[in-house]
């Protein structure tokens, strides 16, 4: 005996699809050429420069993306490459303050070298701290999505969708919690799935 795949609130299964069919043709990559041009500054002078480089572009429609199995994941890696370089003043900075104070010369009261150093370093290490941070922030919120598809996957994978009405559905009773036999939005759908993710909320 077959599942019934027909829609809940109009009855009818000729136009219900799959959640993740939607996702498959409603995304699409593009691959192609970027072609630039601009004016360098040679040993002859001003000369007019032309350049090309691959590009890739992926387009989605918005029901597509209304029905996403979890959030993007953001990349953390080139905030920690930047972090790295920013916090060279700060090392720098440490240094001097490390030369400073092994000087027999300097008149300077203890208290204020100090608080004059801290303030300093500090300074000079809050962009790539800021930076550290944010990437530490991505990279656990990457984690906690990728830990979550592995539960949210199955529900996401079953739900089914009807062109005619435009609801979602899930056919049959999927896992507690999740409606069975019942039309909701694809933004409720989205819903239900990332709350089983535990990604809901990010």
């Amino acid at each position: 005996m077959g599942i019934d795949i027909t829609c809940p609130s109009c009855g009818h299964d000729d136009r219900v699809q799959r959640v993740p069919a939607i996702r498959a043709t409603g995304t699409t990559t593009v691959y192609g050429t970027d072609y630039r041009s601009g004016v360098a500054v040679g040993s002859t002078g001003m000369m007019p420069v032309v350049g090309s480089s691959m590009t890739e572009r992926t387009f989605t429609t918005s029901l597509s993306q209304s029905l996403a199995l979890a959030p993007l994941q953001r990349r953390s890696g080139k905030l920690v490459f930047v972090g790295l370089i920013l916090s060279i003043p700060a090392l720098f900075g440490i240094l001097i303050a490390v030369v400073n104070f092994s000087d027999p010369m300097s008149t300077t009261p203890l208290p204020v070298f100090f608080l004059a150093n801290f303030l300093l370093i500090s300074a000079l290490a809050t962009p790539s701290l800021l930076l550290f941070w944010t990437a530490s922030h991505r990279s656990r919120r990457n984690s906690r999505i990728a830990k979550g598809i592995s539960v949210s996957k199955h529900i996401w994978s079953t739900g089914h969708y009807c062109h005619r009405c435009g609801y979602c559905f899930w056919p049959y009773p999927i896992a507690p919690g999740i409606p069975a036999r019942q039309a909701i939005t694809p933004d409720n759908f989205r819903r239900f799935v990332w709350s089983s993710g535990g990604y809901a909320n990010l």
